[in-house]
């Protein structure tokens, strides 16, 4: 009897080794471990609010930006204040309206652009929902670049150091590596006043061309600036300056 079980039970273990094998090897990729080490890149998305003291649209829309930065991670969006005119303006912020905005006529107060002038900008007063829904729409798009970067300072500088990699199956040409710093002042409508663009528009560190899966290093060295003393933030950002749009393809918050 005891032989009889033995016999059965080494017949059912050959049944079941040869059902589990069957002599094809998964294609690379599958099975266990499928994606392991893959990164999902997500699009983040720049909102660039030109505005001035004394602007009575610009009171209106202040608080509801400034709430939006409240919800939104900084690895989803990043929201730059800039004075077109009067207190903080900088001839760097004057010389990236004019680039972004050439007709005169169109250049009042508030404008607010979306990774440049991808989506459609809201000029004058706005409402949190308008606002946000053109927020959503960025965020949808699929990115094409990574970045990568890394800060070194001290109490007299600043290096920021990184790659921008493209991750789309498609050669991306003309594009521009570029970065702000931004602080918050105190008051509504400058919580994320920038205070400083790296490299004057429409200038900055130059890519002719990038193909799939290319990496360029890129190096700003940020002289004069205690960036820790001062509580600043930055942003690293890629953009196509010579699209119709001035599309900002991504962007890299920097604390």
């Amino acid at each position: 009897m005891k032989k009889l079980l033995m016999i059965l039970l080494m017949a059912g273990l050959i049944a079941g080794l040869l059902v589990g094998c069957s002599g094809v090897t998964p294609p690379p990729g599958e099975g266990e471990g499928e994606g392991e080490g893959e990164e999902e890149v997500s699009r983040v998305v720049i909102v660039e609010v030109f505005s001035q003291d004394g602007c009575s649209n610009c009171a209106i829309i202040d608080p509801i930006i400034e709430q939006l930065a409240e919800e939104y991670e900084r690895s989803e969006v990043v929201f730059l204040e800039e004075k077109a005119y009067g207190a903080y303006s900088l001839d760097e912020i004057r010389d990236r309206y004019n680039w972004y905005i050439p007709d005169v006529e169109d250049r009042g107060t508030p404008n607010i652009l979306f990774d440049g002038l991808n989506t459609n900008l809201i000029h004058g007063a706005s409402t949190y929902s308008t606002i946000n829904s053109k927020i959503s729409l960025e965020l949808s798009k699929d990115a094409k670049i990574k970045i990568t970067a890394l800060r070194n300072s001290d109490s007299d500088s600043t290096t920021i150091t990184g790659t921008i990699e493209n991750i789309s199956t498609s050669d991306l040409s003309n594009l521009l590596i570029n970065g702000m710093n931004f602080k918050d002042r105190g008051q509504v409508g400058t919580k994320y006043s920038v205070t400083d663009i790296f490299v004057n528009n429409p200038t900055g560190i130059t890519v002719s061309s990038l193909a799939p899966n290319e990496k360029v290093n890129f190096s700003f060295t940020l002289e004069n600036i205690n960036w820790d003393g001062n509580n600043y933030h930055g942003v690293i950002f890629v953009q196509a300056p010579n699209s119709t749009k001035k599309e900002i393809l991504q962007a890299l918050y920097v604390e």
